[in-house]
């Protein structure tokens, strides 16, 4: 199977096709859709929509997760500027404060957690949390 990476003014990528044709398209779909394509064959760590096709290391990476990320270029991976603990508990990246934090996760019932779906805004929210079952009071700090 070959795969087709059509690269915008910014090489990102903007258009995936595929076909099961033995002979090479890469020109034919250029000139056809003037615009630069890149093939590739394989079907590991594939790129997608939103991808960027960075000439100097000719490899398709992923989109910057935070501006605070830098790009390792051996590894072709994002780097967060601190490391990510290793303590078993599970963090997400802050940008605000440029560190990791640690997630929270709530255990709410089904009920609890179908409320809270359909709120959109803190006053929304306001309004509906004296709802909510006691035990989700308590997880969300209501209590």
């Amino acid at each position: 199977m070959n795969y087709y990476f059509f690269l915008d003014s910014n090489n990102v990528v903007d258009q995936v096709v595929c076909d099961d044709q033995s002979e090479d398209l890469t020109n034919q779909y250029s000139q056809l859709r003037d615009q630069r394509c890149i093939k590739r064959s394989d079907t590991e760590d594939l790129p997608g929509i939103g991808y960027t096709y960075m000439d100097d290391l000719e490899a398709f990476v992923k989109p910057q997760p935070f501006s605070s990320w830098t790009l390792n270029t051996e590894t072709k991976e994002w780097q967060a500027p601190a490391a990510k603990p290793d303590d078993g508990n599970n963090y997400v990246w802050d940008e605000s404060s440029a560190s990791w934090q640690i997630q929270t996760t709530f255990n709410l019932s089904t009920a609890d957690a179908d409320l809270i779906a359909t709120v959109s805004s803190l006053e929304e929210f306001e309004a509906i949390k004296d709802q909510l079952s006691e035990d989700g009071r308590a997880q969300l700090g209501l209590s």
